[in-house]
């Protein structure tokens, strides 16, 4: 395993042909940026970028301190010549997946041990033909309902969440 960063030069013919890869990681993650999965026979398969390749720079940005959304922005920014700085093999996806399932599990028991059952949105048709046809009863999505609890606190300059 190398130390040293290599460069890997991405090109594409049009924006709408796919780089072939996923990224995790950002600051806001907590986490190196790094490549998730890797399509195969993609862009980036081909090029070499393989599954654990920390990214450093997307062409000369450095992406140290940057948050998700801003990598994602980055890469829109460089369009379809993309220059990755990589460590190659520098993180473990298979240990970090497998920490992700583990995460999720405990969070289901945990759910299922409070015996909260999780909210849901249904549609109930009540046939009222005498009133003009079927009426549908007012539902609110969970992610509205959630929303309309944090909006108090966000405008009292409470604790915010991050997507």
């Amino acid at each position: 395993m190398s130390t040293e960063p290599v460069v890997y030069q991405l090109r594409r013919p049009t924006s709408d042909k796919s780089w072939g890869f996923a990224l995790q990681g950002g600051a806001d993650q907590g986490l190196p940026v790094f490549v998730h999965k890797i399509t195969r026979n993609g862009i980036a398969h081909r090029a070499g970028l393989e599954p654990g390749d920390v990214i450093v720079k997307i062409c000369k940005t450095h992406l140290s301190g940057m948050s998700h959304s801003q990598v994602k922005a980055e890469l829109l920014r460089a369009g379809s010549d993309l220059d990755f700085t990589v460590l190659k093999h520098a993180f473990n996806v298979p240990n970090y997946n497998a920490s992700m399932k583990m995460l999720a599990e405990r969070q289901t028991m945990s759910a299922a041990a409070q015996g909260a059952p999780e909210e849901r949105s249904e549609i109930v048709e009540e046939h009222l033909w005498r009133h003009g046809g079927p009426t549908f009863k007012n539902v609110q999505p969970k992610s509205y309902k959630i929303l309309e609890r944090q909006l108090p606190q966000s405008e009292m300059g409470g604790e915010s969440s991050h997507c």
